[in-house]
């Protein structure tokens, strides 16, 4: 069954797994097969180069120049082939990692956006922190500790297989005097000390590790905070600069850094206790096989070459069943980020439930070219009434003004309308084969060129005329910034919000829409242009209703019908 990521909660294998249950499956089990044999290739040849070892440095003890020289062109053909090896291993696993990273990126992109999660998160889930950061680092982070982690498991699970016989034959006997009762004679005992000792070292890493898999979690969610706070300083300089807010600013970012640098104290202090036993482990671990295989030396079991190549043996062995011991700081950092992306999908699935169960709104089509709102309570997400019983006419070809005092939900009662807010109950018909648009205070202006920000959101559909977008811009007072149609910039920025409320209606002029809401969308022109703002609407678009909310009275004038929405309000007893 293909594998698609949907809102529902996941635990870390089902997360893991989902790409290799996907429409790429085969693509990845093809390129993981290449790595797999590649990696037991490698290891085959750390055999070989063991092999060679022996027969290296017995030659070297016989002073056998010949057999020396020879060996020596035998290693570096070996060598091109593992080169060969390593980098095609390397090429092929970064190659489905990339791969992996783009689906699944393209998954939480797709759920986050899907059901309008990223609006639910940002506005009413007060428990996910930067969704943009799970999406873009620990989704990469994800990918390349899982594929990391999985290769060097099984380069550790093929090395003891490949070395085990090795060390096993190169142990002999170990007889072990027991006075009265014999001896004990224990075979390939070096096999034995190796286990023994990496169990041991295994269990105490486990132990002293563990508390570092949460300071890691927090350590991330800190670090997006703080980074958060700084990109929002910079997304707001002129604010903070007209407010002289760089003390107040300063202040908070340090307080964040503090939060930051207090946890990560708390990691470097764990850390240390960690790398006390494991640079101890690792140190014994370098002397061990020397002094347990020099009985064997002595004894003539074998010669020089025959020492090295345990030595070598047992570091190989020793090496790979310290695997986990080694990877713990990695694994800790794994788990941290397995679990902030499957809280994600678990707040996502959460919301989107929650919204479910609140929203009894009902959306239907009417055949009459009119909106109607019929009986409609709208909530606070916590369920606290802000508008009862609404209920209310627009026809079309008419033209209305929304008042009322700040905070009782006129824009809420918008937001209804769209179908975005989805807190109350209540029956709202909209035209059939009729198009709405809606106008926020504070347009949304894309990155990208100032042409892919007055067709928004119509990126898509055939390219405008440039002669026509100038045309529109010169009409709405924009002229002066016609000739930077072309141009990359951060527009929320270089525009001021005069500017970008105007870019916005000329997206209403280029869009041609039966209705248009208006929430407070003129609130930043002056009393000239937003008469210019209304003229346009009216002149260009004779057939489209407006429905606009607003505080000033110079706004009664372009409108046939004034709505007084405090009579839906929720006064205190």
């Amino acid at each position: 069954m293909v594998q698609q990521l949907t809102l529902r909660p996941y635990t870390a294998w089902q997360l893991i797994t989902a790409y290799w249950r996907s429409e790429r499956r085969w693509f990845a089990y093809t390129f993981f097969a290449m790595v797999v044999v590649m990696t037991v290739a490698i290891v085959g040849m750390n055999v070989v180069f063991n092999y060679w070892m022996n027969h290296f440095y017995d030659a070297l003890q016989d002073y056998d120049k010949i057999s020396v020289f020879d060996l020596l062109k035998i290693f570096f053909f070996l060598a091109s082939i593992y080169i060969v090896l390593a980098v095609y291993r390397y090429y092929l696993s970064q190659y489905l990692e990339l791969y992996w990273r783009r689906w699944l990126t393209e998954q939480f992109v797709s759920c986050w956006l899907s059901k309008r999660s990223y609006y639910y998160l940002e506005n009413f889930d007060k428990q996910t922190d930067n969704p943009d950061q799970r999406i873009q680092e620990d989704i990469g982070a994800l990918v390349t500790s899982s594929l990391s982690l999985f290769m060097g498991l099984l380069t550790a699970i093929a090395t003891v297989c490949a070395f085990v016989y090795v060390l096993w034959s190169l142990s002999g006997v170990l007889h072990i005097p027991l006075g009265s009762w014999g001896s004990l004679d224990v075979p390939g005992y070096l096999v034995w000390v190796s286990v023994l000792y990496s169990l041991l070292g295994t269990y105490f890493t486990f132990k002293l590790g563990k508390p570092l898999v949460g300071l890691n979690f927090e350590q991330q969610r800190r670090e997006a905070t703080f980074r958060f706070a700084a990109v929002d300083v910079r997304a707001h300089a002129e604010h903070v600069a007209l407010y002289h807010g760089e003390n107040q600013q300063k202040s908070a970012l340090n307080r964040l850094l503090d939060s930051v640098l207090e946890n990560w104290y708390f990691i470097i202090l764990r850390q240390k206790l960690l790398m006390w036993f494991t640079s101890g482990y690792n140190q014994i671990s370098v002397a061990l096989p020397l002094l347990v295989a020099l009985p064997n030396y002595f004894n003539k079991v074998f010669l020089l070459g025959g020492l090295i190549q345990t030595i070598g043996a047992f570091a190989q062995i020793q090496d790979a069943l310290s695997f986990l011991i080694n990877a713990y700081p990695q694994i800790a950092q794994w788990r941290a980020v397995v679990q902030r992306l499957t809280t994600f999908l678990q707040h996502m699935y959460e919301i989107d439930q929650n919204a479910l169960a609140q929203n009894h709104f009902v959306y239907a089509e009417g055949q009459q070219p009119r909106i109607v709102a019929c009986n409609l309570s709208i909530t606070t997400p916590q369920g606290q009434l802000l508008l009862k019983e609404v209920n209310q006419e627009f026809i079309h070809g008419q033209h209305y003004l929304i008042q009322g005092v700040s905070g009782i939900g006129k824009s809420t009662f918008v937001r209804t309308i769209a179908g975005i807010w989805p807190y109350g109950q209540g029956k709202i018909i909209l035209p059939q084969q009729q198009t709405i648009m809606y106008l926020p205070q504070k347009p949304y202006m894309p990155i990208g060129t100032l042409e892919e920000a007055v067709l928004f959101p119509n990126k898509q559909k055939k390219a405008v005329e440039t002669a026509t977008l100038q045309q529109v811009l010169a009409e709405c007072n924009l002229s002066h910034i016609s000739d930077r149609l072309y141009e990359v910039a951060t527009w929320s920025q270089q525009l001021s919000p005069g500017e970008q409320q105007r870019i916005a209606l000329a997206r209403v002029l280029l869009q041609k829409p039966d209705w248009v809401f208006l929430d407070e969308s003129t609130s930043a022109l002056d009393a000239e242009n937003e008469k210019r703002f209304y003229h346009l609407l009216k002149t260009n678009l004779p057939h489209c209703s407006l429905v606009s909310i607003g505080h000033r009275l110079s706004l009664e004038g372009f409108h046939s019908h004034v709505l007084d929405f405090s009579k839906y309000r929720i006064t205190a007893k």
